[in-house]
Protein backbone atom coordinates (compact mmCIF):
# COMPACT_ATOMS: atom_id res chain seq x y z
CA UNK A 1 0.00 0.00 0.00
CA UNK A 2 3.13 2.45 -0.79
CA UNK A 3 1.66 3.85 -4.10
CA UNK A 4 -0.69 6.46 -3.08
CA UNK A 5 -2.07 6.90 -6.50
CA UNK A 6 -2.65 2.97 -7.01
CA UNK A 7 -4.90 0.92 -4.93
CA UNK A 8 -5.85 -2.13 -6.31
CA UNK A 9 -8.20 -3.14 -4.03
CA UNK A 10 -11.11 -1.77 -2.22
CA UNK A 11 -9.35 -2.68 0.87
CA UNK A 12 -6.73 -0.75 -0.36
CA UNK A 13 -8.70 2.24 -1.04
CA UNK A 14 -10.09 2.12 2.66
CA UNK A 15 -6.94 1.97 4.28
CA UNK A 16 -4.96 4.15 2.31
CA UNK A 17 -7.97 7.31 2.03
CA UNK A 18 -10.51 6.63 4.54
CA UNK A 19 -8.45 5.29 7.61
CA UNK A 20 -6.14 7.99 8.76
CA UNK A 21 -9.92 9.97 8.85
CA UNK A 22 -11.61 7.48 11.31
CA UNK A 23 -8.67 6.69 13.36
CA UNK A 24 -8.04 10.63 14.01
CA UNK A 25 -11.76 10.98 14.98
CA UNK A 26 -11.94 7.76 17.08
CA UNK A 27 -8.53 9.42 18.73
CA UNK A 28 -10.92 12.78 19.43
CA UNK A 29 -13.98 10.82 20.31
CA UNK A 30 -11.83 9.13 22.64
CA UNK A 31 -11.39 11.95 24.66
CA UNK A 32 -14.71 13.24 24.10
CA UNK A 33 -17.18 10.30 25.72
CA UNK A 34 -15.05 10.84 28.95
CA UNK A 35 -18.36 11.37 31.68
CA UNK A 36 -20.49 9.67 28.95
CA UNK A 37 -22.39 6.72 29.95
CA UNK A 38 -23.51 5.69 26.73
CA UNK A 39 -22.88 6.54 23.06
CA UNK A 40 -25.39 6.83 20.24
CA UNK A 41 -24.08 6.23 17.08
CA UNK A 42 -26.67 7.34 14.36
CA UNK A 43 -28.38 5.25 11.71
CA UNK A 44 -26.92 4.54 8.96
CA UNK A 45 -23.54 6.19 8.87
CA UNK A 46 -23.15 4.11 12.36
CA UNK A 47 -23.48 0.68 11.24
CA UNK A 48 -19.85 0.75 10.37
CA UNK A 49 -18.70 3.33 12.94
CA UNK A 50 -20.24 1.58 16.16
CA UNK A 51 -18.68 -1.27 14.84
CA UNK A 52 -14.83 0.38 14.57
CA UNK A 53 -15.36 2.34 17.22
CA UNK A 54 -15.39 -0.76 19.36
CA UNK A 55 -12.60 -2.02 17.61
CA UNK A 56 -10.90 1.14 18.46
CA UNK A 57 -11.69 0.86 22.27
CA UNK A 58 -10.82 -3.11 22.32
CA UNK A 59 -11.43 -4.41 25.09
CA UNK A 60 -10.35 -1.15 27.37
CA UNK A 61 -13.93 0.34 26.40
CA UNK A 62 -16.52 1.35 29.40
CA UNK A 63 -18.93 3.16 27.58
CA UNK A 64 -21.99 1.57 26.40
CA UNK A 65 -22.50 2.05 22.22
CA UNK A 66 -25.23 1.30 20.47
CA UNK A 67 -26.23 1.27 16.99
CA UNK A 68 -29.00 3.84 16.94
CA UNK A 69 -32.31 3.26 14.11
CA UNK A 70 -32.96 6.78 12.95
CA UNK A 71 -32.93 9.18 10.78
CA UNK A 72 -33.50 12.79 9.50
CA UNK A 73 -37.23 11.71 8.20
CA UNK A 74 -38.17 9.67 11.00
CA UNK A 75 -36.95 11.84 13.60
CA UNK A 76 -38.43 15.15 11.91
CA UNK A 77 -41.81 13.24 11.32
CA UNK A 78 -41.40 12.49 15.10
CA UNK A 79 -41.05 16.41 15.75
CA UNK A 80 -43.39 17.73 13.70
CA UNK A 81 -46.13 19.03 16.56
CA UNK A 82 -48.05 21.96 14.33
CA UNK A 83 -48.05 23.53 11.35
CA UNK A 84 -45.11 25.97 11.61
CA UNK A 85 -42.96 22.50 12.70
CA UNK A 86 -44.33 21.08 9.06
CA UNK A 87 -42.49 24.42 7.19
CA UNK A 88 -39.45 24.73 9.29
CA UNK A 89 -38.41 21.46 8.08
CA UNK A 90 -37.51 23.33 4.79
CA UNK A 91 -34.98 26.05 6.94
CA UNK A 92 -32.74 23.43 7.34
CA UNK A 93 -33.09 21.01 3.81
CA UNK A 94 -33.96 21.93 0.43
CA UNK A 95 -36.04 19.45 -1.47
CA UNK A 96 -36.18 19.03 -5.22
CA UNK A 97 -38.72 17.11 -7.01
CA UNK A 98 -42.40 16.48 -7.19
CA UNK A 99 -44.73 17.22 -4.56
CA UNK A 100 -45.86 13.77 -4.23
CA UNK A 101 -42.75 12.59 -4.10
CA UNK A 102 -41.92 15.36 -1.12
CA UNK A 103 -44.93 14.17 0.59
CA UNK A 104 -44.54 10.95 0.96
CA UNK A 105 -40.64 11.35 1.15
CA UNK A 106 -40.06 14.16 4.05
CA UNK A 107 -43.88 13.67 5.92
CA UNK A 108 -45.16 10.35 5.28
CA UNK A 109 -48.24 10.74 3.76
CA UNK A 110 -49.59 9.97 0.54
CA UNK A 111 -52.40 12.30 -0.02
CA UNK A 112 -54.60 12.44 -3.35
CA UNK A 113 -53.21 15.37 -5.21
CA UNK A 114 -55.20 16.80 -8.00
CA UNK A 115 -51.96 18.61 -9.48
CA UNK A 116 -48.54 17.03 -9.45
CA UNK A 117 -45.08 19.00 -10.01
CA UNK A 118 -41.79 19.32 -9.97
CA UNK A 119 -40.76 22.28 -7.32
CA UNK A 120 -37.80 23.53 -5.79
CA UNK A 121 -37.96 25.11 -2.15
CA UNK A 122 -34.99 27.28 -2.58
CA UNK A 123 -36.86 29.08 -5.07
CA UNK A 124 -40.26 28.97 -3.41
CA UNK A 125 -41.67 26.57 -0.50
CA UNK A 126 -44.77 24.72 -1.60
CA UNK A 127 -48.41 25.67 -0.18
CA UNK A 128 -49.09 22.50 1.73
CA UNK A 129 -51.70 23.81 3.92
CA UNK A 130 -54.22 21.41 2.00
CA UNK A 131 -52.27 18.41 4.02
CA UNK A 132 -51.09 19.90 7.30
CA UNK A 133 -54.24 17.55 8.94
CA UNK A 134 -52.79 14.60 7.42
CA UNK A 135 -49.36 15.25 7.87
CA UNK A 136 -49.57 15.81 11.82
CA UNK A 137 -52.05 12.76 12.43
CA UNK A 138 -49.17 10.79 10.65
CA UNK A 139 -46.50 12.28 13.11
CA UNK A 140 -48.57 11.85 16.34
CA UNK A 141 -48.58 8.39 15.33
CA UNK A 142 -44.94 8.32 14.31
CA UNK A 143 -43.94 9.98 17.96
CA UNK A 144 -45.94 7.36 20.68
CA UNK A 145 -44.64 4.90 18.21
CA UNK A 146 -41.11 5.60 18.20
CA UNK A 147 -41.02 6.32 21.51
CA UNK A 148 -41.11 3.14 23.03
CA UNK A 149 -37.71 2.23 20.77
CA UNK A 150 -36.22 5.53 22.09
CA UNK A 151 -36.59 5.41 25.74
CA UNK A 152 -35.78 2.14 25.61
CA UNK A 153 -32.19 2.76 24.33
CA UNK A 154 -32.39 5.79 26.39
CA UNK A 155 -32.69 3.98 29.49
CA UNK A 156 -31.28 4.86 32.54
CA UNK A 157 -28.63 6.65 30.87
CA UNK A 158 -28.19 10.41 32.06
CA UNK A 159 -25.00 11.54 29.88
CA UNK A 160 -25.81 10.32 26.67
CA UNK A 161 -23.61 10.90 23.52
CA UNK A 162 -24.78 10.97 19.64
CA UNK A 163 -22.86 10.44 17.07
CA UNK A 164 -23.04 10.96 13.31
CA UNK A 165 -20.59 11.95 10.36
CA UNK A 166 -22.54 15.56 9.86
CA UNK A 167 -23.39 18.46 9.46
CA UNK A 168 -26.23 20.63 11.06
CA UNK A 169 -27.03 17.76 13.98
CA UNK A 170 -31.11 18.18 12.76
CA UNK A 171 -31.75 14.24 14.09
CA UNK A 172 -29.98 14.84 17.38
CA UNK A 173 -32.34 18.09 17.28
CA UNK A 174 -35.79 16.65 16.42
CA UNK A 175 -35.48 13.64 18.68
CA UNK A 176 -34.45 15.76 22.05
CA UNK A 177 -37.70 18.32 20.46
CA UNK A 178 -39.75 15.00 20.24
CA UNK A 179 -38.95 13.77 23.25
CA UNK A 180 -37.63 16.12 25.98
CA UNK A 181 -34.33 14.83 25.96
CA UNK A 182 -30.75 16.36 25.70
CA UNK A 183 -27.90 14.52 24.14
CA UNK A 184 -24.40 15.72 23.68
CA UNK A 185 -23.43 16.02 19.93
CA UNK A 186 -20.07 14.87 18.42
CA UNK A 187 -19.90 14.80 14.76
CA UNK A 188 -16.90 14.19 12.18
CA UNK A 189 -17.73 17.62 10.95
CA UNK A 190 -20.19 20.26 12.56
CA UNK A 191 -21.62 23.40 10.26
CA UNK A 192 -23.86 24.73 13.39
CA UNK A 193 -27.32 24.97 14.88
CA UNK A 194 -28.87 27.57 17.02
CA UNK A 195 -31.22 25.37 18.83
CA UNK A 196 -28.58 22.70 20.02
CA UNK A 197 -26.21 23.04 23.04
CA UNK A 198 -22.73 20.70 23.34
CA UNK A 199 -21.88 20.11 20.24
CA UNK A 200 -18.54 19.71 18.55
CA UNK A 201 -17.31 18.24 14.92
CA UNK A 202 -13.56 17.42 14.69
CA UNK A 203 -13.04 18.51 11.00
CA UNK A 204 -13.75 22.40 11.26
CA UNK A 205 -16.30 23.15 8.62
CA UNK A 206 -14.88 26.13 7.16
CA UNK A 207 -11.11 25.20 6.80
CA UNK A 208 -10.62 21.57 6.14
CA UNK A 209 -12.08 19.71 2.77
CA UNK A 210 -13.84 17.44 4.58
CA UNK A 211 -17.15 18.91 4.80
CA UNK A 212 -17.08 18.85 0.57
CA UNK A 213 -16.31 15.45 0.43
CA UNK A 214 -18.47 14.15 3.01
CA UNK A 215 -21.00 12.60 0.75
CA UNK A 216 -18.37 10.01 -0.80
CA UNK A 217 -17.81 8.96 3.07
CA UNK A 218 -21.68 8.81 3.90
CA UNK A 219 -21.69 6.49 0.43
CA UNK A 220 -19.73 4.15 1.76
CA UNK A 221 -20.81 4.34 5.44
CA UNK A 222 -24.03 2.94 4.82
CA UNK A 223 -26.60 -0.05 6.46
CA UNK A 224 -27.55 -2.62 4.06
CA UNK A 225 -31.46 -2.57 5.15
CA UNK A 226 -31.82 1.21 4.07
CA UNK A 227 -32.73 3.99 5.42
CA UNK A 228 -35.22 3.97 8.75
CA UNK A 229 -38.37 5.98 7.60
CA UNK A 230 -40.91 4.61 9.69
CA UNK A 231 -41.79 2.03 12.89
CA UNK A 232 -45.52 0.19 12.52
CA UNK A 233 -46.75 -2.12 15.13
CA UNK A 234 -43.08 -1.91 16.67
CA UNK A 235 -41.21 -2.85 13.62
CA UNK A 236 -39.27 -0.67 11.47
CA UNK A 237 -39.90 0.18 8.40
CA UNK A 238 -36.86 1.11 5.78
CA UNK A 239 -36.54 2.41 2.31
CA UNK A 240 -36.70 0.65 -0.66
CA UNK A 241 -33.22 -0.39 -2.03
CA UNK A 242 -31.44 1.44 -4.00
CA UNK A 243 -27.69 1.53 -6.33
CA UNK A 244 -26.00 2.71 -3.40
CA UNK A 245 -26.73 -0.60 -1.65
CA UNK A 246 -26.06 -2.83 -4.55
CA UNK A 247 -22.18 -2.24 -3.77
CA UNK A 248 -22.42 -2.95 0.04
CA UNK A 249 -19.93 -5.90 -0.49
CA UNK A 250 -17.12 -3.15 -2.14
CA UNK A 251 -18.26 -1.12 0.94
CA UNK A 252 -17.77 -3.88 3.82
CA UNK A 253 -14.60 -4.20 1.67
CA UNK A 254 -13.56 -0.84 2.25
CA UNK A 255 -14.22 -1.27 6.02
CA UNK A 256 -12.02 -3.68 5.77
CA UNK A 257 -9.36 -1.88 4.95
CA UNK A 258 -10.14 0.70 7.49
CA UNK A 259 -9.98 -2.59 10.09
CA UNK A 260 -6.75 -2.81 9.40
CA UNK A 261 -5.40 0.45 9.73
CA UNK A 262 -6.94 1.04 13.04
CA UNK A 263 -5.41 -1.89 14.13
CA UNK A 264 -2.12 -0.90 12.66
CA UNK A 265 -2.68 2.15 14.56
CA UNK A 266 -1.26 4.40 11.91
CA UNK A 267 -0.61 7.80 13.25
CA UNK A 268 -1.57 11.03 10.83
CA UNK A 269 -2.39 14.66 11.77
CA UNK A 270 -5.69 15.82 11.42
CA UNK A 271 -4.68 17.98 8.43
CA UNK A 272 -3.19 15.41 6.77
CA UNK A 273 -6.10 12.73 7.41
CA UNK A 274 -8.19 15.79 5.39
CA UNK A 275 -5.43 16.32 2.76
CA UNK A 276 -5.55 12.58 2.25
CA UNK A 277 -8.76 11.85 1.94
CA UNK A 278 -9.70 14.92 -0.41
CA UNK A 279 -7.29 13.22 -2.78
CA UNK A 280 -9.24 10.47 -3.35
CA UNK A 281 -12.47 12.64 -4.18
CA UNK A 282 -10.36 14.73 -6.78
CA UNK A 283 -10.29 13.97 -10.46
CA UNK A 284 -8.37 11.21 -11.71
CA UNK A 285 -6.29 11.06 -8.77
CA UNK A 286 -7.56 7.19 -8.39
CA UNK A 287 -6.17 5.90 -11.72
CA UNK A 288 -8.32 2.57 -11.24
CA UNK A 289 -11.88 4.00 -12.16
CA UNK A 290 -13.49 0.32 -10.62
CA UNK A 291 -12.80 1.59 -7.18
CA UNK A 292 -14.61 4.79 -8.01
CA UNK A 293 -17.21 3.67 -9.62
CA UNK A 294 -19.26 2.05 -6.57
CA UNK A 295 -20.18 5.86 -4.84
CA UNK A 296 -23.82 6.73 -5.07
CA UNK A 297 -25.93 8.73 -2.48
CA UNK A 298 -29.49 8.65 -1.75
CA UNK A 299 -31.25 11.32 -0.16
CA UNK A 300 -34.71 10.80 -0.76
CA UNK A 301 -35.28 13.51 1.97
CA UNK A 302 -34.32 16.82 -0.04
CA UNK A 303 -34.37 14.89 -3.75
CA UNK A 304 -36.36 12.30 -5.39
CA UNK A 305 -33.72 10.92 -7.22
CA UNK A 306 -30.65 8.97 -6.32
CA UNK A 307 -27.22 10.41 -7.56
CA UNK A 308 -23.83 8.95 -8.35
CA UNK A 309 -20.84 10.83 -6.68
CA UNK A 310 -18.55 12.21 -9.92
CA UNK A 311 -14.58 13.11 -8.49
CA UNK A 312 -14.52 16.80 -8.61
Amino acid sequence: MNNIKQPKTFEELGYIFFGPLLYNFFLWLDGEALGSDKILFNSREGFFLEKLYRLFRGKGSVVDSVYFKTSRKLSSIAACANREDIYNTFHHHRYCGKLSSLLTDRFGVNPSIDIDYVLDTRLDVPNLDLYVDEILYNAERVRNEYSKYVFDVVGDSKQILMVDSGYQGTTQYYIQKAYGLQFKGRYITFKGNKYLTDVKGLYNFNTTQFPQNIIFFESVFTDKVGTYIDIDNGCFVNEHIEENTHFFNEKEQIVAGITQFILDENITSIEQADYIFNLMCTKDFVQDKKLMDIFYHDNYYTRDRVRKIITK
